[in-house]
């Protein structure tokens, strides 16, 4: 019994040494901190649209009926065109008084004469090419406002992966550069982690816009999907 208690003691104090060994060497290592940077340029597969639909009434109940009776033109208009009842819906509500304009100026009217509804439409627009045929389409229709088209990446998985590949790269590439200014060699890495993504997108402005504003096609462009990484690498310690 007393032999098998001191081979035990001698095992714990054996896992013990091992144990403080390698806590003393990872905490002796030499190591360098880089972040790299990488972007992957992609063409936008779907844009946004927003509509404001304005209208105006003797009453409140007046104004949100017109109001609905132009939205649902809008959103019957929208559906020939091909976009689906999922991909449009209606934000920011409003009804607000419309007062009496005060003359002379130094007079307080408060007298309402009548009500302005507001309604915001949004419709996503997968059909990219299409983007400027429905926007004229919108302004022809009725008095709505086009408040911009954002153009942006419903599928963006493989520009992002593409990004990250470009970014370790690039942390490697400085790693090296200032490892062998140093005169040290990268033997591995020890942690890692992703910075954080960028999605973007691209605005075009068509605030007040009016139907013979429209003869130029609107063209996106290109967008850029941009991602960072940080590398501690770990250098020999010769």
């Amino acid at each position: 019994m007393k032999n098998n208690i001191l081979i035990l003691i001698f095992l714990i104090l054996v896992l013990s040494s091992l144990s403080f060994s390698k806590a003393f060497a990872e905490t002796d290592l030499s190591t360098l901190n880089v972040t790299g940077s990488g972007q992957s340029n992609a063409k936008p597969d779907q844009a946004s649209l927003s509509i404001g639909v304005i209208t105006k009434g003797k009453t409140a109940s007046e104004a949100a009926s017109l109001n609905a009776a132009s939205a649902q033109k809008l959103i019957d208009a929208l559906t020939r065109l091909g976009i689906a009842d999922k991909d449009v819906q209606t934000s920011n509500i409003s009804i607000t008084p419309l007062y009496k304009a005060a003359l002379p100026a130094d007079e307080i009217d408060n007298k309402i004469i009548g009500y302005q509804a507001t309604n915001e439409i949004q419709a996503t627009i997968h059909m990219i090419g299409d983007v400027g045929k429905i926007v004229d389409t919108v302004v022809f229709t009725g008095n709505y406002t086009i408040h911009g088209v954002n153009f942006s990446l419903e599928k963006s998985d493989d520009f992002q992966s593409d990004a990250l590949k470009k970014a370790v790269s690039d942390a490697k590439r400085k790693a090296d550069i200032v490892a062998s200014a140093a005169g040290k060699t990268i033997t591995g890495v020890k942690n890692i982690s992703i910075g954080g993504s960028i999605m973007p997108f691209g605005k075009a402005e068509f605030a007040g816009a009016q139907a013979q504003d429209f003869s130029t096609p609107i063209l996106p462009g290109e967008l850029t999907v941009s991602e960072s990484v940080s590398v501690e690498y770990i250098l020999d310690n010769k």
